[in-house]
């Protein structure tokens, strides 16, 4: 309950920094964002690490806000998918939402997930913390369930790295 209020907080505070930074004159600009992560950690004590570990693919599309300032501030936020790819499960997908802040070189964000196997669907909320800034992204992150239910081993800690391609500049 306590993680689930965490992340919850976590959210809110990576929106409430993007919108916040609507206010200032910045670039604005589109971006495909593509990236790869892994994860490594079994859902369970029952599995082996060779059934739990998966590899995800990342195409999601949004919006970088660059502030241009010295210390490199900016915001992302998107709309995409992950192509989740594991050897008990053959193939998942994950529709998802997200938004991230930067400053310096932290990057604080999150994203809601959908993950599915077109079966059956597992909401999921995955706050992360990394370095980067004006799109791009090295992070590591949590997947926390919505749900009381598990359809499916879902992966859980997250290593991943995201970059974005400039459509144009704004």
């Amino acid at each position: 309950m306590i993680s689930k209020i965490l992340c919850f907080i976590l959210m809110l505070f990576t929106i409430s920094a993007a919108s916040q930074s609507l206010i200032t004159k910045s670039k604005k600009y589109p971006a495909f964002f593509v990236g790869y992560q892994f994860s490594p950690e079994a859902r369970d004590n029952t599995e082996t690490w060779e059934s739990s570990k998966m590899h995800i693919l990342e195409i999601a599309y949004g919006k970088v806000l660059d502030h241009g300032t010295r210390h490199g501030e900016s915001a992302a936020w998107y709309t995409g998918t992950d192509l989740i790819f594991n050897y008990k499960e053959s193939f998942l997908v994950a529709p998802k939402i997200g938004a991230n802040t930067s400053g310096g070189a932290l990057v604080l964000g999150g994203e809601i997930q959908f993950q599915t196997d077109f079966n059956k669907v597992v909401p999921r909320a995955m706050p992360y913390l990394g370095l980067g800034g004006l799109g791009r992204r090295l992070f590591i992150g949590y997947n926390f369930r919505l749900l009381k239910t598990e359809f499916f081993p879902v992966n859980t800690l997250n290593i991943g790295l995201t970059l974005p391609i400039r459509t144009k500049k704004g």
